[in-house]
């Protein structure tokens, strides 16, 4: 349907920036294809990575276009092996889903929450169950739900131990004119060896398709939505989790707006890459911004850009690099099984 690109394309107001202004002289990078993903174009998937394999998980099917009338989730999951340079089809969530708030703890991969479709309207809804796989067994566990009213997707996701952080999400995502898309500010931590729930200080804002990592137990948030593809935002906070009573803090901001985002950890280093909302001629509506943030000296640098911009787009980072597989290359829907990686070189 029409209304679908209208609705995540055009109304997007950003100016995008395209010329690398890098500020830190220290660093370079380079890029790398790898193989396609295995089981085609993805988009608003999940990933999550052990040091042996890349999982993908969930996101819209195949050949979701702006053409239609309904927005299924799929329960897709897959995994990259890095030794063996192969994508591999394992047994699928228990449940569809796109918007997956996903990661990896002690081996195994945890699914807490997303959003999902009927697959008969322009409609997201909240989805509070959860999930762990065990690669060693090849199966999947289904956990107790996340906690009355706590079900979302499109979360900031960050790992300490063996616990798992959420910050902010979407509740809902109607995807025609004048729908609701209502971006939440709560924030949750999942314990997965207790298998308990803790609410945390509320982010200063709602966010959702927002970057999300911890590094030396703080946690940071970036970039993303509030209440709207067109409200996007460059915000950086951040929550020490040592002492999470002392609530937010308010960094350096990021030098583009944007929100579907890649984010990744590189040692001291948070990249971001692609994202929705740029406005330049030729761009699809698609950024191809490759900006870093030096947690030390909470300072921005931008690098040359992706040579295959995105959004809609998840990263994972192994052995310092930053995998990123598929996106979508326009506004609303079109997934890509593009697959490559970022890393810093001399």
């Amino acid at each position: 349907m029409e209304l679908f690109k209208v609705l995540l394309m055009t109304s997007w107001v950003v100016t995008a920036t395209t010329s690398p202004t890098p500020l830190n002289r220290r660093l370079s990078s380079r890029w790398t294809d790898l193989p396609r993903v295995g089981g085609g174009p993805i988009q608003e998937h999940s990933a999550a990575a052990t040091d042996s394999h890349l999982y993908l998980l969930g996101g819209m099917p195949p050949d979701a276009n702006n053409n239609a009338t309904a927005v299924p989730s799929t329960n897709t999951f897959e995994a990259y092996s890095f030794e063996e340079k192969v994508w591999k089809s394992l047994t699928p969530i228990p449940k569809a889903f796109t918007h997956i708030n996903a990661a990896a703890v002690d081996g195994k991969i945890y699914v807490l929450g997303g959003l999902t479709g009927d697959g008969e309207g322009l409609t997201w809804y909240p989805a509070a169950d959860c999930f762990v796989y065990d690669p060693a067994t090849g199966a999947w566990e289904t956990l107790p739900s996340m906690p009355e009213k706590q079900g979302r997707g499109a979360s900031a996701v960050g790992v300490s131990g063996s616990i798992v952080y959420l910050a902010g999400g979407l509740w809902r995502l109607e995807l025609f004119p004048n729908g609701t898309q209502e971006s939440l500010d709560m924030v949750t931590a999942y314990d997965t060896k207790a298998g308990t729930w803790t609410t945390l200080p509320s982010l200063p804002a709602p966010r959702d398709h927002v970057g999300g990592a911890v590094i030396n137990r703080t946690f940071y948030v970036i970039g993303g939505r509030d209440r709207g593809a067109a409200n996007l935002r460059n915000t950086t906070w951040t929550l020490d989790l040592d002492s999470p009573s002392d609530g937010w803090a308010v960094k350096a901001e990021m030098p583009t707006a944007r929100g579907g985002f890649a984010m990744g950890v590189i040692g001291d280093y948070l990249g971001t890459f692609g994202g929705l909302g740029n406005e330049d001629p030729g761009s699809n509506g698609v950024f191809n911004s490759s900006e870093i943030y030096d947690v030390k000296e909470d300072s921005w640098f931008k690098l040359p850009a992706m040579p295959h911009p995105r959004h809609g787009n998840v990263a994972a980072t192994v052995e310092d690099r930053i995998y990123i597989p598929g996106g979508g290359i326009a506004g609303g829907a079109a997934p890509v099984d593009t697959f490559d990686y970022f890393e810093f070189g001399p």
